[in-house]
């Protein structure tokens, strides 16, 4: 009889240290975020994704202006409002440097005028998940007041903010 107690006591006991063992399951909750992301700057050509680091046009005097391709890529839904300042082109290496003024900015094809110095290219808020904005800056200057500036190397600068 003792031995079946004996067997009887070390079941128990098996059975309870089973039992404190623990639950048959456990779970854990995993939480992360997507970072957002703005990206934008100058493309080589229309159709492209690729930003390029030092964009230059050669041919800025073209009567039918400079052509700029520019980009935005981004998965933030946040309101965005794009504006350009563009400096008049400036004679370079010269004491008295003559100036050309900007004479029309198109955005798509389409006249834009400055404020407070500065062209709105765009007002947009993206759609949900990466969106990729592509649109076309046409510089021009005053093809008779061009005439009439001395023989050079002329520089202007456009430089692009997006606030939010």
């Amino acid at each position: 009889m003792k031995k079946y107690l004996i067997i009887l006591y070390i079941l128990l006991l098996a059975s309870a240290v089973g039992a404190a063992g623990g639950p048959n399951s456990v779970s854990i909750t995993l939480t992360t975020s997507v970072p957002g992301y703005l990206l934008h700057g100058f493309l080589d050509s229309p159709g492209t994704t690729a930003f390029i680091e030092s964009p230059t046009v050669d041919d800025a005097f073209n009567p039918s202006g400079a052509v700029l391709n520019y980009g935005i890529k981004t998965n933030a839904g946040l309101p965005l409002v794009v504006k350009a300042k563009i400096t008049p082109f400036e004679e370079q290496d010269v004491a008295s440097p003559a100036t050309v003024p900007i004479d029309k900015v198109k955005m798509d094809g389409n006249i834009i005028s400055p404020s407070g110095g500065k062209y709105q290219i765009l007002s947009l808020t993206p759609s949900s998940g990466t969106i990729f904005y592509a649109y076309t800056l046409t510089v021009m200057v005053d093809q008779d007041e061009l005439s009439s500036k001395p023989a050079g190397n002329y520089v202007s600068t456009v430089e692009i903010d997006i606030s939010t």
